[in-house]
């Protein structure tokens, strides 16, 4: 959202949400809002790293990582107008609240920021939609590490090693399989050297690998493409 407002906003709107905007701590597993509460606004992580999840009749389902600069409560908008998941910050972490009426304000008055907007909701919705049980669930549980990673990065100092690791159930939840089977992909993943489990921790060894066993659809329709295809 942040990028969104400096690349298609002016700078007198950018102003204008400086101005209404609340910026507030969170501590490690404290929650920014919860679902089923009335949607306020929309909320930008300015630093720090944070889940959204879905209460389930067993268990949460990790739906998304957010971390500098993306936006949060964005799936409460429309409907009954209230959040349908939690967001719950990983470690400490701040963000600005932006409150509903002002966020109307903005896209009803930047023509391209909505449009923008609009493309991130598209992208989110497609992800949402992938058939996750079609995908095997060691493929599974590369994605969740490839997606951590692209969410997080690495440690700046240290490359390689993942920024945050997420904890063994949580991993279970985004792959939407079992503790022990995560802990089995792990253990297979770490003896083909693609990664290397150091304590609670992941290092990347091989991203390659690591990125095409996270996109096995992607790479299967790669190469069904014929080579003189251009």
């Amino acid at each position: 959202m942040d990028s969104f407002l400096k690349q298609y906003c002016s700078k007198e709107w950018q102003e204008f949400v400086d101005f209404h905007k609340k910026t507030y701590s969170v501590k490690a597993k404290e929650h920014i809002f919860n679902e089923g509460e009335a949607t306020k606004g929309l909320y930008i992580v300015n630093a720090g790293k944070v889940k959204v999840v879905t209460k389930g009749e067993e268990r949460d389902t990790l739906i998304r990582l957010a971390a500098d600069g993306d936006i949060l409560g964005h799936r409460g908008f429309g409907g009954d107008w209230a959040y349908p998941i939690s967001a719950i910050a990983l470690e400490d972490t701040t963000v600005s609240f932006i409150p509903l009426a002002i966020f109307n304000q903005i896209v009803k008055a930047n023509t391209e920021f909505s449009y923008q907007l609009m493309m991130f909701f598209a992208e989110e919705l497609r992800r949402s939609e992938e058939k996750i049980a079609l995908i095997p669930v060691k493929n599974r549980v590369a994605k969740s590490i490839y997606y951590t990673y692209q969410a997080f990065g690495y440690k700046d100092d240290d490359p390689g090693m993942l920024s945050f690791t997420l904890t063994r159930k949580e991993m279970a939840s985004k792959a939407g399989t079992t503790y022990e089977t995560v802990i089995r992909m792990l253990a297979e993943l770490n003896k083909s050297e693609i990664i290397r489990l150091e304590n609670k921790e992941i290092r990347i060894l091989d991203m390659d690998q690591l990125s095409q066993l996270a996109r096995p659809f992607a790479m299967m329709k790669s190469e069904a493409i014929p080579a003189s295809a251009s």
